[in-house]
Formats: structure tokens, C-alpha cells, sequence
């Protein structure tokens, strides 16, 4: 449990060096980037965050990857229900839109980041100092789908580090180049 002893070591820490002081996890299974947004606070990305999608794979590709049986007629009836691809599709590309959307909905780093964070218990409730103050968006204007979190201040980074290795999740935070 993040103490208030905590929180002080953590604001004098940020008073001194003008960094968020964030603990190392015993173990690093994943790599949560801050990237300073200016007025915004920090952007937080699961893995480097990049804005532009890896070039479109054809179906069958986003069917391996994603572990989506394709094999069957059974499996290509629920295919169709869910994507509307028949099997003489699976080998074309996947619609750019579609790619590109689910990148800012599920695949991208801020939308990892974004689900990884609104999933767990950050801490103490919403107004108490020992909380991170995380802010959640979704889209930026009517048409954008992304989704991203933005951490308020150093602080926040700070009590998110520590509250991650509370949770025992092997989750580093970094600055993000």
C-alpha cells in the first residue's frame, strides 16, 4: 500500500532532480513508456509508441497472429459472421480502414496502454493523494477511434510505478525516446 512517507520521498525526489522517482520491479515483462506532452501531462504507451500501424497483413496473416481458426467450414461461417471474409479472401489484404482501426482501438501501444491501466486497481480513491491522477481518452474528435492515457505529472508516474509493483505486475516505467 503506497504510503504517505512515500508520496513525500517521491515529491522531494522530483523537487531535487525534476524526474518521477520510479522503482525498479523485481522482474520487467513489459516496458510502460511516459512521453512528456507538454500542457498534457505524459503520454503513457505499452512498448515504444509510434503513431503509424505496421504495414497491413492479408487475413490469413491476422488470423495466425491473432489465433482466429480459419481452417474449416465452420470456422469460415463464424469468419463471416464476424470480418464478412470468405476463405478465396483470406490471402488479400486486410482493409486499410479496418487495420488502421483496429490499431488505435486494440493493437497500438497507447491503446495497450490505455486498456492495460483502465483494468486495474491504481490505488486509493479518486481525490486522495496517493493516487496516480490518470486522465483516459477516447478519440480526440468525432471519426477517431484511438484511445490513450495521459498521467498528470511526475507524481502520478511515480505512485503509478509504485502501485504496479504493489500489484506485483512486472511492469517498468520508462521515459520513452
Amino acid at each position: 500500500m503506497l504510503t504517505t512517507a512515500f508520496v513525500s520521498d517521491a515529491r522531494s525526489f522530483i523537487r531535487r532532480t525534476s524526474r518521477p522517482l520510479l522503482a525498479s520491479p523485481s522482474q520487467v515483462a513489459q516496458t510502460l513508456h511516459w512521453y512528456d506532452s507538454a500542457e498534457v501531462g505524459y503520454l503513457l504507451s505499452l512498448g515504444e509508441w509510434t503513431i503509424d500501424p505496421p504495414p497491413v497483413p492479408t487475413w490469413r496473416e491476422f488470423f495466425i497472429s491473432q489465433g482466429i481458426a480459419h481452417q474449416t467450414e465452420k470456422d469460415a461461417e463464424a469468419i463471416w459472421e464476424d470480418h464478412l471474409i470468405w476463405p478465396r479472401d483470406y490471402d488479400k489484404p486486410m482493409c486499410e480502414r479496418y487495420w488502421g482501426d483496429r490499431w488505435e482501438l486494440m493493437d497500438g501501444p497507447c491503446a495497450k496502454a490505455y486498456r492495460l491501466l483502465r483494468s486495474i486497481d491504481v490505488g486509493p480513491e479518486i481525490g486522495s493523494a496517493r493516487r496516480p491522477r490518470l486522465e483516459f481518452h477516447e478519440g480526440a474528435h468525432p471519426g477517431d477511434n484511438s484511445l490513450w492515457v495521459n498521467a498528470m505529472d511526475q507524481l502520478s508516474l511515480s505512485l503509478l510505478q509504485a502501485r504496479l509493483i504493489d500489484l506485483k505486475m512486472p511492469i517498468k516505467i520508462v521515459e520513452g525516446t
